[in-house]
C-alpha cells in the first residue's frame, strides 16, 4: 500500500481497517489527527505492533493507575525519574520492579484497543498511512495484536455507542432523578453518577468524570437509564406507528418475567427502552435485573478464593473480546469475584459470560479443591442456563 492522506469524514477506520486486515506483508504507521490530539498505530502483516498517542489521559502512567497496577503518586515519580534517566516510561517501571513485565504488557495491550476503539468514532480530522515502522528502541515492545480482532471490537463498540446516541439527544442532555428506583447497594461509580446528575450536569460531563473512560461511564449511565433511576428531561415519547411494536415488546417481556426466563425479559425490556421511557419497561427491566443478580449470586460466590490466573497467551484467543481481557485485568487484582462483577460497567451477566470465556480459553482456571482439601464436586447449572464449570 502507498503512502495515503485523507480526511476521517470520508474515510473513517471503520472503511479503511478491512484493507490492514487482509493485506499480507504490509508495513507501515497509519496516523489519525484531530485538533490538539495524534495517535500513531504502527502495523506489521496483518497486526498491530506498536501504538502512541498525545492524549494525557492515555498516557501509559496514567493506564497503569487506572488499572490499578500502579498507584497514582508511584507512576507520576516514575515518569519524572524516567524522564531524567532518558528512559522510556515502561522500560523504567519494569526495570525498577515496579510493575511486573506480564502486568505492563496488559496496560499497553488495553492503551492501544481503546485508542484505536476511540479512534473509529472520529468524524473529523486527518488519517495518513506512511510505508515503514521506525527504528525499534528500548522500549518494552506492545505484543502483537491482530486487526481483525481489533476490527472486531471496535465494530461491536460502535453498535454500543449508536444505541447509546439513538436513546439521549446530545451531551448537553441533563437527567431527572429517582432514586428509589437504584438499587439498595448502588457501586460506587452509579452513587457518584446520581449525584452529579441531581446538580443538573450534563450527559457528556457525566461521561468525562469516568476516570476509566467514556465508555464505561456511557455504560453507567445505560444501567441507570433501564432501571428508570436516570430519565432524560427533554426526551420524546413512542412514535404513533411504533405503539403496536412497543406494546407486542412489553407483552413478550411480561411473559418472559412469568416464565422466569429473566435474561431474555432483561433483554426484551432493554429493546423497549431503546424506543422510550417507558414506566412498565423500566419496572420489568428493574424486576427481571434483581432476580438474575439474585440467581447469579450462589454461583459467583463459589468462585471467590478459587480462581487461578494464567499468563495471558501472545497472541491472546480470538474468542476473547476486549471487555473480557479487560475483566481479566480487573479480577487479577482483586480478592473478591462478585465485587469485581457488581462493579463493572458492563452489568453482572455480561461480566459473567466474560468470565466463562476467559476460563473456556484456559486463561482463567477453578482450583480443583476446597481450602480444606476435600474434592469438590459438580456444582449445579445456573436458573437461567449458563452452564457452571466441574471443579
Amino acid at each position: 500500500m502507498e503512502r495515503f492522506k485523507g480526511n476521517l469524514a470520508s474515510y473513517g477506520l471503520s472503511l479503511l481497517m478491512p484493507a490492514f486486515v487482509d493485506a499480507s506483508g504490509l508495513e507501515g504507521t497509519l496516523k489519525v489527527e484531530r485538533g490538539a490530539v495524534r495517535r500513531q498505530f504502527f502495523i506489521r502483516d496483518g497486526h498491530l505492533v506498536g501504538e502512541s498517542s498525545t492524549e494525557p489521559r492515555e498516557h501509559l502512567g496514567q493506564v497503569l493507575a487506572r488499572m490499578r497496577i500502579l498507584d497514582a503518586p508511584r507512576a507520576a515519580q516514575a515518569f519524572e525519574a524516567a524522564e531524567t534517566a532518558g528512559v522510556p516510561f515502561g522500560t523504567f517501571v519494569v526495570e525498577r520492579g515496579l510493575v511486573e513485565r506480564a502486568q505492563l504488557l496488559e496496560a499497553m495491550e488495553h492503551k492501544a484497543r481503546e485508542a484505536l476503539f476511540d479512534s473509529y468514532g472520529w468524524q473529523s480530522g486527518e488519517v495518513e498511512f506512511m510505508p515503514g515502522l521506525p527504528a525499534p528502541g528500548r522500549a518494552v515492545e506492545l505484543p502483537r495484536m491482530a486487526l481483525r480482532e481489533l476490527h472486531r471490537d471496535a465494530m461491536t463498540r460502535q453498535r454500543e455507542w449508536k444505541v447509546f446516541w439513538t436513546l439521549f439527544a446530545g451531551p448537553g442532555t441533563t437527567f431527572g432523578v429517582c432514586r428509589e428506583f437504584a438499587l439498595e447497594a448502588a457501586s460506587a461509580a452509579e452513587e457518584h453518577l446520581l449525584r452529579m446528575a441531581e446538580q443538573g450536569v450534563t450527559l457528556g460531563a457525566l461521561l468525562a468524570a469516568c476516570p476509566e473512560g467514556a465508555v464505561h461511564g456511557a455504560r453507567w449511565v445505560l444501567r441507570l437509564y433501564r432501571r428508570g433511576a436516570l430519565l432524560p428531561r427533554q426526551t420524546q415519547g413512542p412514535r404513533q406507528d411504533e405503539a403496536a411494536a412497543l406494546a407486542a415488546l412489553l407483552e413478550q417481556a411480561r411473559r418472559r418475567v412469568e416464565a422466569g426466563q429473566y435474561e431474555e425479559a432483561v433483554a426484551v425490556a432493554a429493546q423497549a427502552l431503546e424506543r422510550a421511557p417507558i414506566p412498565e419497561a423500566h419496572a420489568l427491566y428493574r424486576e427481571a435485573e434483581v432476580r438474575l443478580m439474585v440467581a447469579l449470586a450462589d454461583e459467583v460466590l463459589a468462585l471467590d478464593g478459587r480462581l487461578i490466573f494464567e499468563p495471558l497467551p501472545r497472541p491472546t484467543p480470538p474468542s476473547l473480546t476486549a471487555d473480557d481481557l479487560y475483566l481479566y485485568s480487573k479480577l487479577r487484582g482483586s480478592r473478591s469475584v462478585r465485587e469485581v462483577l457488581r462493579n463493572t460497567a458492563m452489568g453482572e451477566l455480561a461480566a459473567y459470560r466474560a468470565l466463562r470465556r476467559l476460563m473456556a480459553a484456559d486463561v482463567v482456571r477453578l482450583r480443583p479443591e476446597q481450602e480444606d482439601g476435600t474434592a469438590r464436586g459438580r456444582t449445579k447449572t445456573d436458573p437461567y442456563g449458563i452452564p457452571i464449570v466441574v471443579g
